[in-house]
Parts: structure tokens; sequence; C-alpha cells
């Protein structure tokens, strides 16, 4: 590995500000944010619609596009979980294990069987 120099209040602005972009559950910002507000308007525009056709391809397109979403807010929060913990042990001065969270910054666990996600869009 090369030589660090690693800036850790710069580092932590950076987190903080990724973060943000991220959001949080029920905070209405943010990634997470919008995709509360996608679902809520696709299960108002299926109730509207009164359509089955109209709410079946509003499904499909929630499937599609939430798991994009998901994906990227999973691998979004791997990446700050990451470099936060390398940075940490980058302080603390433990270079391999600074080493080896860097190496883990990225990797999303498989994920769990999907439950019953979204809106019921079916009409």
């Amino acid at each position: 590995m090369s030589q660090w120099n690693i800036q850790p209040a710069a580092v932590g602005g950076v987190l903080t500000t990724v973060a943000g972009h991220l959001g949080e559950e029920g905070s209405g910002d943010g990634l997470i944010g919008v995709m509360e507000n996608i679902e809520k308007h696709l299960g108002e525009c299926g109730d509207c619609a009164q359509s089955g056709v109209v709410g079946m391809a509003l499904g499909e397109f929630a499937t599609h596009y939430f798991k994009t979403m998901g994906d990227m807010a999973s691998l979004t929060m791997s990446a700050v979980s990451g470099a936060s913990k390398a940075t940490t042990h980058y302080v603390n001065g433990n270079l391999e294990m600074a080493e080896e969270a860097q190496g883990n910054a990225g990797v999303v666990p498989e994920p769990e069987p999907p439950r019953n996600h979204g809106p019921n869009l079916a009409v």
C-alpha cells in the first residue's frame, strides 16, 4: 500500500455532505426522501387511474426503479460507512484495519428476500 495522507476533518465533511444527499427514512430529504415521495405519488396515481392495466404498469415501473434506487442507497451507505471506518482506524494508527475497511467500502451485502415494499398499485 502506498503512503496515506488523510485529513480526517475534510473526510468527515465530505461524508456528512454525502450522507445528507442520501437522507434518512422519514425525513423527506435526499434520495431516501425522493423514494418515499415517489412511492406516495405512484400510489395516488394508481388510485386515481382506477385501472388495473395502469396499476400494473405503475407497479412494474416501481419494482424496477425502487430496486435501482435501493441499490444506489445501499452502495452509498456502504461507501460512507467504509470510508468512515477506514478513517477512524487511520486516526487510531491501525493502518492494517484501515486498509481492510477501505477495501470493504462499496461492498454491498446480498439483500434479504423482498418484503411487500411500495404501494399496492394494482387497482
